[in-house]
């Protein structure tokens, strides 16, 4: 086992702590930019960022366009995880609250965990489902101690435009699982995907083909752009890509529960928020549950035996 794999689920949590990033990130480039122009920037900058380097670094494992099946993969992971989740998201957002929308999307696990079991005969042990239940508590929990509140409409038409997003981002995760081949390499497949998602959504953006108006972005914007650009899309996306290839969706999708940790924590050095019981009691609820949920066999046995080596010592 390399290096890698085995610190794998560590590096992993680098895909929350970025995407908890690009709220704050966000906070500033909406305040000037659409959100459909941030989305085509954010991702097409992406693409032009990964792109050249790995012209330089894997040329050769540029994928075979050719390839029928490569094309099929790299259109529908576009068309779900690159442009329908994220209009359907901010449509979403713009019709209900933040608070709403966060537990909405946080069931997004839940669906990937279900359709495992019963489209792919998934089986996991109990203890994946109490965690899994404690997480989505937990993060629950956070989201509300921060101050959101439940607010619905009579339509509850973004209720749901952000469960179809939540339901798009789990077809996504188990289709990218279900038609991946081996030798379709990840990091290009996702570079392509983010090229051709910033260009499809080029045309949608105000004012556009004119860019006389980007121009007045100011450097904090531009800043924010470039972030989720490069660590919660680049790196984020790739390593969430990577992790369903690697240990399957359900394991991958549960980490999406510590987003709202580190966005608090974030907010806490960007906003001077304040850091409260409530938020630390439902950080240490949802750290409980990934790792009741994510645990090997082998460490809970490795953890048993120390402990009745214990007790006899005792």
């Amino acid at each position: 086992m390399s290096r890698f794999e085995r610190f794998f689920p560590w590096i992993f949590l680098l895909i929350p702590v970025t995407w908890a990033g690009s709220f704050i990130a966000g906070k500033f480039v909406l305040a000037e930019l659409t959100p459909i122009t941030s989305v085509a920037l954010r991702f097409l900058l992406s693409g032009l960022f990964m792109l050249p380097w790995l012209l330089l670094t894997k040329f050769r494992l540029h994928p075979r366009f050719r390839d029928p099946g490569y094309l099929r993969h790299l259109l529908v992971v576009v068309l779900t995880a690159g442009i329908g989740y994220h209009v359907l998201f901010f449509r979403g957002l713009a019709s209900t609250s933040p608070t709403n929308a966060a537990l909405i999307i946080a069931l997004n696990p839940f669906f990937t965990a279900l359709a495992e079991v019963f489209l792919f005969k998934h089986r996991r042990p109990i203890r994946f489902y109490i965690g899994f239940v404690l997480a989505f508590g937990g993060a629950a929990w956070v989201n509300l101690s921060r101050g959101g509140t439940l607010r619905f409409n009579h339509s509850f038409k973004g209720e749901l435009y952000l469960l179809a997003a939540a339901l798009l981002w789990s077809v996504y995760t188990l289709y990218a699982r279900k038609t991946k081949r081996p030798h379709w390499d990840s990091l290009w497949l996702n570079a392509y995907n983010y090229l051709l998602t910033g260009i499809i959504l080029l045309p949608f953006v105000p004012g556009f083909p004119g860019l006389q108006n980007w121009q007045y972005i100011s450097g904090v914007s531009w800043a924010g752009i470039i972030y989720m650009a490069i660590f919660p899309t680049a790196i984020g996306y790739t390593l969430f890509y990577i992790g369903v290839q690697k240990k399957g969706p359900g394991w991958a999708v549960t980490y999406i529960y510590l987003v709202p940790s580190f966005a608090a924590l974030l907010e806490l050095f960007f906003f001077k928020t304040a850091v409260t019981i409530p938020l630390l009691l439902g950080t240490a609820i949802v750290l409980s549950g990934l790792l009741l949920g994510n645990m090997s066999d082998k460490m809970i046995r490795i953890i048993l035996r120390s402990d009745s080596k214990t007790t006899q010592a005792d």
